[in-house]
């Protein structure tokens, strides 16, 4: 099974082309159309843009406060391995500030980020 998380970059301008930059100090980076593909070893980790954050309902279950309200890049991410995603989040946050959903009820800076809130509790 996979789970999901959403990366909110607080640069509109950076795209997939961007992240794998970001990025490819972690593993093998590659982007084919719409998709960016992580892989290290045995795990990998797929990226997607985010188009219509409303439409998806993104910003739903967030608190307020945390909601950007400047123009954001949105990203979902699909995993099987939270360490993967885990130096993922913490490359990109080396280069821009993002925020991260971790669909298990936080959302905490990018260098927040940690393996365990990654998985059912």
């Amino acid at each position: 099974m996979t789970e999901t998380v959403v990366l909110v970059v607080d640069d509109r301008t950076v795209d997939l082309g961007k992240l794998a930059e970001f990025v490819q100090s972690v593993g093998d980076v590659s982007v084919n159309g719409a998709v960016l593909t992580l892989q290290r070893g045995d795990e990998h980790c797929y990226v997607v843009e985010v188009s219509d954050p409303e439409v998806d309902g993104i910003f739903e279950d967030w608190p307020e406060v945390q909601v950007p309200k400047s123009p954001s890049a949105i990203f979902s991410v699909d995993y099987r391995a939270p360490d993967l995603v885990v130096a993922l989040v913490h490359s990109i946050a080396q280069r821009c500030s993002l925020t991260v959903d971790t669909n298990y009820g936080q959302v905490v800076s990018g260098g927040g980020v940690a393996p365990d809130m990654l998985r059912p509790m």
